[in-house]
């Protein structure tokens, strides 16, 4: 079948409304006047944002509005994306081949925009990887050289750490032959992050302790590395599949603390990260107060509210001790808060083997 024949027959399109809103916003329009200009119901437009699809003459409609074919505007999710996207993850990567996508497009703060995937090595049966793709087309030309050290941040973090149990095993960074994107392979580890655990509730509460220790253990590593991890959240901790230990991914924002540029100066409202980096260094305390918002919502199954996260570590039954340092983590202020991971991951480690 070919690449119009599959466009144009009734199966439903879907698009990435990331493209579509770069397209838009390249020309200075609205999503009203998008859908107006092309003729296309405003509603079946929001419906691209709440991952519904479209009637392929209505996709066509739009890209035509925006200058491009309907397949550069092809959303992960699509059925059609890997077999006819020109900026699809298959463009230009010889070794691994993208089996499946764990996830939407994500636009991270330091402004690229990825996908996440599990992926098979096309010469080692049963290796495989997760991947995650840049995709850089729809930016200016030469912006790949200007954003060079954010691409690689995250395979230099591991480089960096080198082989840990807790700490994701960083496989290949690369650009794509034609510079419109640029692939990261990790080591796969697992398909679950606590995020996907706690969207349904509490952590199991007796692999808590081990989780946390597992953690933090992985903070040490990094912060051992001269590394600041910054964004440490649930969606950023993988639970390993054979044994559910933790693996800490997902380096794209971390400071290196040796001079090297910091990869993004436009920090948006996180529940999980520290106040002061919206314009202060990043410090270990920066990442005690992640782990102790993180340590919460791990109990819970829900973001508590700034200031009530020791209810949550009081309803752990962690001991005393650990309960104290856990809220001296979530201080808002950074002269309030813990300085230093090794007290509290040797209390963790205590909790953990009992």
């Amino acid at each position: 079948m070919t690449a119009s024949s599959n466009l144009t027959d009734q199966q439903l399109v879907f698009l990435d409304p990331f493209l579509l809103d770069r397209g838009r916003i390249n020309l200075g329009m609205s999503l009203k006047e998008l859908a107006k200009a092309a003729d296309v119901d405003y509603r079946t437009v929001r419906d691209i944002y709440r991952e519904g699809g479209v009637l392929p003459s209505k996709a066509l409609d739009l890209a035509k509005q925006l200058g491009c074919k309907v397949v550069d505007l092809l959303a992960p999710r699509d059925p059609r994306y890997l077999a006819l996207s020109p900026n699809g993850p298959n463009h230009g990567l010889a070794e691994w081949e993208t089996e499946r996508f764990l996830e939407q497009g994500r636009l991270a703060p330091n402004g690229l925009y990825y996908i996440v995937s599990c992926m098979h090595h096309r010469h080692t049966t049963g290796r495989r990887g997760r991947g995650k793709y840049y995709h850089l087309g729809w930016m200016r030309s030469g912006a790949l050289e200007e954003m060079q050290h954010k691409l690689s941040r995250h395979s230099e973090v591991c480089c960096r750490v080198k082989s840990h149990r807790h700490v994701a095993m960083n496989l290949t960074s690369t650009p794509i032959n034609t510079k419109d994107g640029w692939w990261v392979v990790d080591e796969w580890t697992g398909e679950k992050t606590v995020a996907d655990v706690v969207q349904t509730g509490p952590f199991p509460a007796e692999r808590v302790p081990a989780l946390l220790h597992d953690i933090a253990t992985g903070l040490a590593a990094l912060h051992e590395a001269d590394v600041i991890m910054r964004e440490l959240a649930p969606s950023r901790v993988l639970l390993a599949d054979d044994d559910g230990h933790a693996v800490l991914t997902d380096f794209e924002l971390a400071k290196l603390l040796d001079g090297v540029p910091s990869v993004s100066e436009d920090w948006p409202e996180d529940p999980f990260r520290a106040p002061e980096l919206d314009g202060a260094p990043a410090t270990v305390s920066s990442d005690l107060f992640s782990l102790g918002r993180l340590a919460a919502t791990i109990i819970t199954g829900t973001v508590p509210i700034l200031g009530q996260e020791s209810a949550a570590f009081a309803q752990s039954k962690m001991p005393k001790r650990l309960q104290k340092l856990m809220t001296q983590c979530v201080a808002p202020f950074p002269k309030d808060r813990l300085s230093e991971l090794p007290p509290l991951h040797k209390e963790l480690a205590r909790w953990a083997e009992r």
